[in-house]
């Protein structure tokens, strides 16, 4: 008995003591604990585009908190630093790279601004890409799909009775909107030869033969899918939809938008699109046939066939399973962004500041991205016309993406020799290898 309270007595002063321990040293623990959450990860935009303004902001990801700057001085304590391809300068660059500096990328658009971009050479140097190409971190692949609804829905949608009925309007009625007149598809060659065989309402910069509506001339470029556009061009049966260029996952508003509206697209870019499409036959493919001619004719056929035209609109008509492709479904519940996402965070820079923020903190950072993730090909790839004639300005095209090999290959090496370059360094060596014929 003595011994049992001897025990007794002995634990009581040991758990007296424990308790004063922790009273005592209670302020140094909690005043840690802020010091250590108030060390955010920084994230740095490198852009000198962004420069006009101070840009500074604690933004929080789920349960990640990071801290995003465009203050270049920032760059020793920064994590991350995020390129935004369209602005990515070749003679600027964070050099010399620290061991701790992720890069990441993000670049939705095609090659055409900078075709470097495309190169597996250049984009090996980056941890994290955000792109159209589903490989990507962050795919962007139905970004300009505003939602699955949209295009279920019959708020735009005219019957076939209804789109028939304009005496006004041939019975095959086509619209095309494009202000980009020069483009790596041969998209203007293509359109120009189908006129020939088939009418075709052209409004926009390029082949204009017919003006919008005054209220929808001003800024429709930046009204993808206003009411009053879509409203106007829906009592057409079809629409062309040919990209500025042919990238597997490359995907624009040119595809979605007729689809949305009912009416169909007239296709001609990814390789991949069938992957994407509604359903098996939503879209009329320009690569099924040999020339624009033989798309006439087909199209000529198509529009006084209510049956077969409809086949191509089941995502509006069947109610019971309006979109069949799983692939899609998937993408529409699991993308992490889209357009006309008005949601706090919700625009495409929000998501990638995010995205990235939570890549430096939870990932190991061994893997690097590859062509997967912005798959390009060198040779320009255009929509055939007759007699196997190329567009007018293909070989212009192939030469700029071989200079844009080219580019990426000397900024390969400039990155891995890890020192700070200028752009007169860059252009010196591109003018060295050009005029050595070293650029093909």
């Amino acid at each position: 008995m003595r011994l049992g309270w001897r025990y007794c007595i002995a634990l009581a002063v040991l758990v007296a003591i424990w308790l004063a321990v922790v009273v005592k040293f209670s302020d140094k623990i909690i005043n840690h604990g802020n010091a250590k959450s108030s060390e955010l990860v920084e994230v740095l935009w490198w852009s000198r585009d962004m420069e006009t303004w101070k840009y500074d902001e604690v933004r929080h990801c789920g349960i990640n908190t990071c801290r995003i700057t465009n203050q270049r001085h920032r760059l020793p304590m920064s994590r991350a630093v995020l390129f935004y391809g369209s602005n990515i300068k070749t003679g600027d660059f964070p050099l010399p790279r620290g061991e701790h500096h992720v890069w990441a990328l993000l670049h939705e658009e095609s090659p055409r601004n900078t075709p470097f971009v495309a190169h597996e050479e250049f984009l090996r140097h980056f941890h994290f890409t955000s792109t159209f190409s589903r490989f990507s971190n962050l795919p962007l692949t139905t970004q300009y799909l505003p939602s699955g609804q949209a295009l279920t829905s019959k708020d735009y949608h005219v019957s076939f009775a209804a789109k028939s009925k304009w005496a006004f309007r041939p019975s095959v009625s086509v619209a095309f909107l494009q202000s980009d007149c020069d483009t790596m598809s041969g998209r203007e060659d293509y359109v120009k030869e189908l006129m020939k065989y088939v009418h075709v309402d052209s409004y926009g910069s390029c082949l204009r033969n017919k003006d919008l509506p005054e209220s929808l001339q001003n800024d429709y470029l930046n009204n993808l899918y206003s009411p009053e556009l879509l409203r106007f061009l829906s009592d057409y049966k079809f629409m062309i939809a040919i990209e500025n260029a042919a990238c597997p996952d490359y995907i624009t508003e040119k595809f979605w938008r007729p689809l949305v509206m009912g009416v169909i697209p007239i296709y001609f870019g990814s390789p991949t699109i069938k992957t994407w499409q509604p359903n098996k036959k939503s879209a009329i493919f320009v690569n099924d046939f040999p020339h624009p001619r033989a798309l006439a004719q087909y199209l000529v056929e198509l529009a006084d066939n209510q049956t077969e035209y409809d086949s191509y609109r089941q995502h509006k008509l069947n109610w019971r399973n309006p979109i069949s492709n799983k692939i899609l479904l998937h993408n529409l519940v699991t993308r992490q962004y889209h357009i006309g996402d008005s949601s706090p965070g919700g625009s495409l820079f929000d998501k990638f500041e995010c995205a990235v923020c939570n890549y430096v903190i939870n990932t190991a950072r061994n893997v690097r991205a590859n062509s997967r993730h912005y798959n390009c090909p060198v040779e320009p790839v255009y929509a055939h016309l007759e007699n196997r004639e190329m567009p007018q300005n293909v070989a212009d095209w192939r030469s700029m993406m071989e200079v844009g090999q080219c580019q990426a290959k000397i900024l390969d090496e400039f990155f891995q020799r890890n020192y700070s370059f200028h752009e007169a360094d860059f252009e010196a060596e591109l003018t060295r290898r050009m005029e050595r014929n070293q650029c093909k």
